[in-house]
C-alpha cells in the first residue's frame, strides 16, 4: 500500500468517526427532540412548522460561502469553526430553557431565534464540507464510501434515540421538573458529541481546492445556465416541497394524536434508522454499478404513498408503524444517498461551490415553505370537520393526503433530468433480487463489516 493510499484510508476512518458523533449532535438536536422541545415550550403547529422549516431557510448562508470557498479555499477551516459555533449556541438555549422553566419572563423566542443561529452555521459548515469531500473521495467508490458513513452514523443515531427517548420518559415520569431536566441532558450530551466530533473532523486533510478568478455574479448565474442542473433543482424544489409539506408533523401526530410515549417514537426511530442503516450499504453498492436516477425512482414512489398509509395508523396501531418506519427508512436511505450523489455527478468540478449551493439553497427553500404552508393550513382548519364517508379526518390527516398527491406530482419532473450512464428501473429490481439474502446470521456479519461485498448482477462480475 502506497503512503498517497495509507493517508486516504485514514482520512475516510477519522470522517466516519467525524459523522457517527455529528450525527449523534444532529439526532438529539431534531427529529423527535425538537418536536418535543417544541411543545414544551408551548409552541403551536404554525411556530412548529417554522421551526421545522429553519434549517432549510438557513441554506442561503451558503451562496456568499461558496463565493468565499471557490476565491480563497479554506474549506476545512470554515466547516470546523462553523461546526463548532452551531454545536456551542446549545448551551445558552439550554440556559434559556432552564429559565423558562422556573417562570422568569425569557419567552420561546430568543431561543428560537439561537436555534435559528445554529442551524445556519451548520448550513455553512455543510457545504465546505461537501466540497471538501467531493475533492477527498475518488469518485469510482463515492456510492459505497457515503453508503457505508451513512450506515455508521445511522447506528450511531438508532443508539442514541433509543437511550435519550427512554431517559426522558423515565425523567418526566419520576420528577416533578423532569421534563426540563431531561431536555438538559439530552441537549447538553449533544453539545458534548459534537465536540468530539470536531477532534476527528481535525485530523482529516483537505486536498488542494481549485479556485475561480471570475466575479460572484457570473458564478451566481452558471447552476440556472446548464438546462439539466436547471431541471434537477426545479425537481429538487417540488420534492422537497411536498415531503416537508407533512414531514415535520409525523412526530407531533404520533405524540399528541396517537398518544404514543416517546420510548414507543423513539423505538420507532430506531427502526426507521436501523433499515437506514442496512439500506445505506445496499444502495451505495448498487448505485456504484447502476448510478442514482434509478433508485431515485423507484424509492420515490414508495415515498409518495407513505403518508397516506399513516393515515390508517390508529392509537392502538403497533405492527402498522413499525413496518411503515422499517419500509421508508430503507427506500429513504436509497433516495437521500442517490441524490447527494446525482448531485455530485452533474455538478461539474470547476464550479461545484456555487452548483452545490444552488441545490441547497432551492431544496431549502422548497422544504422550508413546505412546512410554513401547511402549517397555515392546520390553523385554518383546526375547527372544520372532513369525513371520508364515514370517516372522520384529522387536520393532519388531511395534511399527509395533501402530501400524497403532491410527491406524486412532483416525481413526474424528474423523469427529465439525465445522468450519465444511467440505468433503468429494472436493472435495479434484478440486482436487489439478485442480493443474498440477509439471514439473521448474514444480517449482522453485514452489519459489523461495512466493507463485505454484497451480490452483484446475475452473469456479471
Amino acid at each position: 500500500m502506497s503512503a498517497n493510499d495509507f493517508g486516504r484510508q485514514k482520512d475516510l476512518r477519522n470522517s466516519f468517526y467525524d459523522g457517527i458523533f455529528a450525527n449523534m449532535f444532529g439526532t438529539l438536536t431534531g427529529g423527535v427532540f425538537l418536536t418535543a422541545f417544541a411543545l414544551y415550550l408551548g409552541l403551536n403547529e404554525f411556530m412548529i412548522g417554522l421551526l421545522a422549516s429553519m434549517p432549510f431557510l438557513a441554506t442561503v448562508f451558503q451562496l456568499p460561502t461558496s463565493y468565499v470557498i471557490g476565491r480563497f479555499g479554506e474549506r476545512k477551516r470554515i466547516a470546523f469553526w462553523a461546526a463548532a459555533g452551531a454545536r456551542l449556541l446549545w448551551i445558552p438555549i439550554v440556559i434559556l430553557a432552564l429559565l423558562s422553566s422556573f417562570q422568569f419572563n425569557t419567552g420561546p423566542g430568543l431561543i428560537i431565534g439561537l436555534i435559528f443561529l445554529s442551524h445556519a452555521l451548520i448550513s455553512i459548515s455543510y457545504v465546505s464540507w461537501l466540497s471538501w469531500m467531493s475533492d477527498l473521495v475518488p469518485h469510482e467508490i463515492r456510492g459505497r464510501f457515503f453508503g457505508t458513513r451513512n450506515m455508521l452514523i445511522g447506528a450511531a443515531g438508532m443508539l442514541v434515540l433509543l437511550i435519550f427517548g427512554g431517559l426522558l420518559d423515565l425523567l418526566k415520569n419520576h420528577f416533578s421538573r423532569g421534563v426540563s431536566l431531561g431536555f438538559s441532558v439530552t441537549f447538553l450530551s449533544a453539545v458534548l458529541f459534537g465536540m468530539v466530533s470536531l477532534r476527528f473532523l481535525n485530523r482529516v486533510s483537505e486536498p488542494r481546492a481549485t479556485r475561480f478568478v471570475t466575479s460572484f455574479r457570473e458564478n451566481l448565474w452558471l447552476p440556472l445556465e446548464e438546462i439539466n442542473f436547471r431541471r434537477f433543482l426545479i425537481f429538487t424544489f417540488t420534492w422537497s416541497f411536498s415531503v416537508y409539506f407533512a414531514s415535520p408533523f409525523f412526530t407531533l401526530y404520533f405524540i399528541r394524536d396517537l398518544r404514543f410515549s416517546y420510548s414507543f417514537v423513539a423505538a420507532l426511530g430506531m427502526l426507521s434508522s436501523l433499515a437506514d442503516l442496512v439500506g445505506m450499504r445496499l444502495w451505495g453498492k448498487i448505485s456504484d454499478e447502476v448510478r442514482n436516477k434509478a433508485i431515485i425512482r423507484l424509492a420515490g414512489w414508495i415515498a409518495v404513498f407513505l403518508p397516506m398509509a399513516w393515515v390508517t395508523v390508529n392509537s392502538h396501531s403497533i405492527f402498522i408503524p413499525i413496518a411503515l418506519n422499517l419500509i421508508g427508512g430503507g427506500f429513504w436511505a436509497g433516495i437521500n444517498l442517490s441524490m447527494n450523489n446525482l448531485l455530485l455527478k452533474i455538478s461539474p468540478q470547476e464550479s461545484r461551490p456555487f452548483f452545490l449551493s444552488a441545490y441547497s439553497i432551492l431544496s431549502g427553500l422548497g422544504a422550508a415553505s413546505g412546512p410554513i404552508v401547511s402549517g397555515l393550513i392546520l390553523k385554518s382548519i383546526a375547527d372544520v370537520n372532513y369525513h371520508i364517508f364515514s370517516w372522520k379526518l384529522l387536520p393532519l390527516q388531511v395534511i399527509f393526503l395533501t402530501s400524497t398527491l403532491l410527491r406524486f406530482l412532483s416525481l413526474q419532473l424528474f423523469r427529465y433530468v439525465n445522468e450519465p450512464e444511467e440505468a433503468t428501473i429494472g436493472d435495479v429490481v434484478r440486482i436487489l433480487r439478485s442480493v443474498r439474502g440477509l439471514g439473521m446470521a448474514n444480517g449482522f456479519s453485514y452489519l459489523l463489516h461495512p466493507f463485505i461485498e454484497i451480490a452483484k448482477k446475475n452473469g456479471k462480475s
